[in-house]
């Protein structure tokens, strides 16, 4: 008996009675059957599912590997060029080191030039004469 020979038992029917217990124990029998079926179903779908994702685990297991041996080369090219970036970074790095030291050794050498002239500004460019000197 299908929902539809219930709905048309139902309408026919008078309410409560027990007709009604009747109808309510064979839907309720029916909803079990579906249920049971449905299990079924379910267990069914598992069984021939556990195969299928057994392949797509192996596969994506392999494919993880031809990644990884692929990933392996470019890694190394990439620490190569890393390498020589660094070198050639590194080399300007001391070398501008360099220049700022002399640059500061220039600066202290002027200052001194100066705290012994006199403090005088060293683009004056003009040192007085006769002044008060002691």
């Amino acid at each position: 008996m299908g929902p539809d020979d219930q709905m048309g038992q139902e309408s026919g029917s008078s309410a409560g009675g027990p007709n009604r217990r009747e109808q309510a124990a064979r839907a309720r029998e029916s909803a079990e059957r579906w249920l049971g079926q449905l299990q079924d179903m379910i267990d069914q779908a598992g069984r021939q599912a556990a195969p299928l994702l057994r392949d797509v685990a192996a596969k994506a297991a392999e494919l993880a590997a031809v990644a990884a041996e692929n990933a392996g080369p470019v890694a190394h090219k990439a620490a190569n060029v890393t390498e020589h970036v660094g070198d050639r970074l590194a080399a300007r790095s001391k070398d501008l080191a360099a220049d700022l030291r002399k640059a500061a050794e220039a600066a202290r050498t002027q200052a001194a030039q100066n705290a012994e002239v006199g403090d005088e500004p060293a683009d004056d460019g003009s040192k007085p004469d006769g002044g008060d000197q002691g």
